[in-house]
């Protein structure tokens, strides 16, 4: 089941994923960032004439909609989905802390007692 929490890189709530859901995603990512510099290099073109030709973005965007039922615009946002990247929720507003090293809510200024931090967001999250 996904968990859908509001991401603030993208600006809105999304599902974000697992470090196991990650991994498949990752790898069709890792192949885009490849096929964009092999055709850069190959043509001699701008990144925004790569990121047009290259069919691996397409298919880390696929991957994820067949795994969460949703569909990004660009595969680049994907990069700002592991579950990892972001804090627990805020015990105020419950929208997740930027950062597990975040201190301070950036949704409602609720600031963490000294010394704490956030914490990872977990999958019961």
């Amino acid at each position: 089941m996904p968990r859908i929490h509001y991401s603030y890189r993208l600006g809105r709530e999304v599902p974000l994923l697992t470090d196991e859901e990650w991994r498949p995603i990752g790898v069709h990512l890792s192949n885009y960032i490849r096929a964009i510099k092999d055709c850069r290099r190959a043509h001699g073109c701008s990144v925004a004439e790569a990121r047009e030709k290259n069919p691996q973005g397409q298919k880390a965007l696929a991957a994820y909609e067949a795994l969460i039922g949703v569909r990004l615009e660009h595969p680049e946002q994907i990069y700002v989905l592991p579950l990892s990247l972001y804090g627990r929720p805020c015990p105020d507003c419950s929208k997740s802390f930027r950062t597990p090293r975040a201190r301070i809510c950036a949704a409602c200024g609720y600031q963490l007692p000294d010394g704490e931090v956030a914490g990872p967001m977990t999958e019961e999250s």
